[in-house]
């Protein structure tokens, strides 16, 4: 048994960077995030509703995790747009040079983000 999985594990490509609705994992429907991968959970302050998981390497770059938070999104990536660390309140996108492992380990350790259009969301 543990061979014929162990086989079908070969078999699976594991992507570079992968979307998930969050619970998707926890009630079986999704595919598991591969090992070692970390996940960054995003919150659409326009759209309300679950936050999407955005499943990545931790030798990937940032700007690559942020445009693969946009193709979840399913939206053009705007100069405009806001997209935050929820912990600290700073912009994501500055940070785009950092490998995601750097990034979580100074700037935003839980990868919990928010995305709101320049015009969506909740304003202070």
């Amino acid at each position: 048994m543990a061979d014929d999985i162990e086989h079908r594990r070969a078999a699976m490509p594991a992507p570079d960077a992968r979307t998930e609705e969050a619970g998707t994992a926890a009630e079986g429907k999704g595919k598991p995030t591969p090992p070692g991968h970390l996940v960054v959970q995003v919150y659409n302050e326009d759209a309300g509703g679950p936050p999407l998981r955005v499943s990545s390497g931790p030798g990937e770059k940032l700007s690559k995790v942020v445009d693969a938070v946009y193709r979840a999104l399913g939206v053009t990536q705007k100069s405009e747009d806001r997209l935050t660390c929820l912990a600290t309140g700073e912009d994501v996108r500055q940070y785009s040079e950092l490998h995601l492992r750097e990034y979580a380990a100074g700037q935003c350790s839980d990868l919990v983000w928010t995305f709101a259009r320049d015009t969506g969301g909740a304003r202070a």
